[in-house]
């Protein structure tokens, strides 16, 4: 393509198979300069693409290194991951991921996810990955408390044992509960447990 712009790509993936795919398949791409490597600093690039851990990990430690003006070096980094509950997408956006393409997502998207970050685009979601999107922010909207209260209640704590474990009335936790119904537009506390488990929003 006439006037395109090189752009430079590094893979980091805990799988090596997995890597050596990515790496096979973005070195294709016309005017991609690829580089496989999981060490937090292996030369400038434009844009990482990573696994969801690997990328957490990246993300964290580059935000505990300085540049030479006193910020934080943050690279834009790509997700790819077979993950596609709502806890673990948000957990990488709130890191500072520019995108988050799924694994078995069409591998154009994932070309076109990385030429959008690479030139500063806003967040990159893939075409399956948007659907959790399609009530709002994923996973945002609870208070504190409530999520205390969510977690509680999806092991099957009745209210009187959640009042308990989080010292405060059980009048307090029907008003969180029918608030978190309201949220996920559910009507009882077993359709509470079963959304909040099927989109991963608490650990169980």
């Amino acid at each position: 393509m006439t006037g395109a712009v090189d752009l430079r790509v590094r893979v980091c993936h805990g799988d090596p198979l997995v890597m050596a795919g990515l790496v096979a398949l973005i070195g294709q791409e016309p005017g991609f300069h690829v580089q496989a490597g999981n060490a937090p600093a292996q030369g400038i690039v434009d844009v990482v693409v990573a696994d969801h851990a690997s990328a957490l990990r990246l993300l964290a430690s580059a935000s505990d290194r300085p540049d030479a003006a006193g910020g934080a070096r943050v690279p834009r980094v790509i997700v790819v991951s077979r993950r596609d509950k709502e806890r673990e997408l948000m957990q990488a956006i709130d890191s500072g991921a520019h995108g988050y393409v799924r694994q078995e997502a069409n591998p154009a998207e994932l070309m076109d996810a990385i030429r959008h970050v690479a030139r500063g685009g806003s967040l990159y979601l893939c075409k399956r990955t948007k659907t959790l999107f399609r009530y709002g922010r994923p996973g945002a909207g609870f208070t504190a408390r409530e999520e205390d209260v969510l977690r509680f209640l999806v092991k099957g704590d009745c209210n009187k044992g959640i009042a308990r474990k989080l010292n405060i009335s059980s009048n307090t936790v029907k008003a969180h509960v029918s608030r978190i119904c309201e949220k996920l537009h559910v009507g009882s506390r077993v359709q509470v447990a079963v959304k909040a488990t099927q989109r991963g929003l608490v650990r169980v």
